[in-house]
């Protein structure tokens, strides 16, 4: 089979161009743009729509089928991905139009290119190619495309409409894969980061309301005044350092490659866990590991300087770990707050179970990966955002359930959710032919 990346920069460069963006209001979505987008991906892959049968659900939801055999007895395998990008942010700091799909020193530049609509361009072009090539898989085969991923959830969650769906249907998958991951270049040394776990998700909101008025005559405090002690409060207020296992995986995994005292810790965490605490703490990514973390994000007074706020609120974010949860916070929470503020949660979950590194599948993407890089190290991982995955766990009985591309991360990239977003062209090769590795090679992983 041959891969051609050129072509597959040309169909992530199409992609890139319909301004897919979701919002918090289903009302306010662009359908048009999805229903162009669905368009788009009927032209471009046309084996794929005269093979796998397609239904929507939800407003632009896409869930494919691809019929197997049924030979080797395998429970489906589902792969995942969202239509969705996040806004484009200020356009002026862009160095090319973010719907353009710019080709531009070596990258492709466009809101999507690295979150997710990759992902959804490696799974249509591998199956592309695999219908091509006169492959019928011995198994069914899922694709759920969502449309909102990125406002983490809500009443509308198109990945909880496309899951309970295949609940409805008493469907249980064999292996779930999805965004996030892939293969880093450390020190000279490859290293496959795969998440099977996420943590979870609350949005929480508190306010203040007040008899408002004049800002010539103020009171002791304002609302917002209020509200920005509250601020403070919470800030000062950190959930407790712990060591779940997730974590403790990745920091076995990171140990050899992590140089000096915290390299020696990390083979061992439990038991250096008391001299780890602080290390780790002084680090963001590494904190966000070993805590529930808080985050102020929004807040709110009067429209106008010379206006006393009659409400006043801001919203934090919580990353939860796996034993705090949602009904938890929110009883902290008000525990601590000064009288009169009022706590809601906008929305949440806990975290999901999270999956194990010894199962046939997690087994198959590391004799992939070897395959390809024959040297290369695993290092499962606790993934701190979050993805449409943890729809999926509840279907997965065997607890396959994996956040991870066939990418080879550098530099050049600009992030997900930054302006500037970007991709290096000539890496997307590399993640069709895991994906055509991982689908011929799931009817017989063991």
């Amino acid at each position: 089979m041959k891969f051609d990346n050129d072509l597959y920069v040309k169909h992530l460069q199409g992609m890139i161009k319909f301004p897919t963006v979701s919002s918090v209001d289903p009302e306010k979505m662009n359908v048009q743009a999805y229903l162009d987008f669905h368009k788009y991906l009927e032209e471009t892959y046309p084996l794929v729509h005269k093979t796998l049968t397609k239904e929507i659900f939800g407003k632009v939801g896409l869930l494919y089928h691809w019929k197997g055999t049924g030979k080797s007895g395998k429970l489906p395998l589902m792969l995942t991905a969202h239509q969705d990008v996040v806004p484009e942010g200020d356009l002026s700091m862009w160095k090319h139009p973010p719907y353009e799909g710019v080709i531009a020193d070596g990258l492709l530049w466009g809101r999507g290119s690295t979150d997710s609509k990759c992902n959804i361009q490696a799974y249509m072009d591998a199956i592309e190619a695999l219908i091509a090539d006169g492959f019928v898989p011995d198994y069914d085969i899922y694709l759920g495309f969502g449309y909102n991923e990125e406002i983490m959830g809500g009443p509308h969650a198109a990945g909880a409409i496309l899951a309970q769906e295949l609940k409805n249907r008493g469907i249980q998958l064999g292996m779930e894969i999805d965004e996030c991951g892939g293969v880093l270049l450390q020190d000279g040394k490859y290293i496959a980061q795969i998440y099977p776990s996420e943590k979870g998700y609350a949005d929480f909101e508190f306010s203040k309301e007040d008899a408002g008025g004049h800002s010539a005559w103020p009171g002791e405090h304002s609302a917002l005044g209020i509200i920005g002690k509250t601020a403070c409060i919470l800030e000062d207020s950190p959930f407790p350092q712990r060591l779940i296992g997730p974590a403790i995986e990745q920091f076995q995994a990171m140990a050899p490659s992590t140089p000096g005292r915290l390299g020696e810790l990390l083979k061992d965490p439990e038991a250096n866990w008391e001299e780890l605490k602080p290390l780790v703490a002084k680090d963001r990514n590494l904190n966000a590991l070993t805590r529930t973390t808080t985050a102020v994000t929004m807040a709110k007074g009067s429209d106008q300087a010379n206006i006393l706020p009659e409400r006043a609120w801001l919203v934090i974010n919580n990353r939860l770990l796996e034993g705090d949860t949602v009904e938890d916070l929110q009883a902290f929470y008000e525990s601590i707050v000064p009288e009169g503020v009022k706590v809601r949660l906008l929305k949440g979950h806990n975290m999901p179970t999270p999956s194990s590194t010894d199962t046939p599948g997690y087994r198959l993407i590391q004799s992939i990966m070897k395959k390809k890089y024959p040297d290369i190290e695993f290092m499962p991982s606790l993934l701190t955002g979050g993805t449409d995955a943890r729809y999926y766990c509840d279907l997965c009985p065997s607890h396959s359930v994996y956040r991870f591309t066939g990418l080879l991360y550098n530099n050049k990239w600009g992030g997900a959710h930054q302006v500037n977003e970007c991709i290096d062209c000539d890496i997307l090769a590399d993640n069709v032919e895991f994906y055509v590795e991982l689908i011929k090679g799931y009817g017989s992983a063991e």
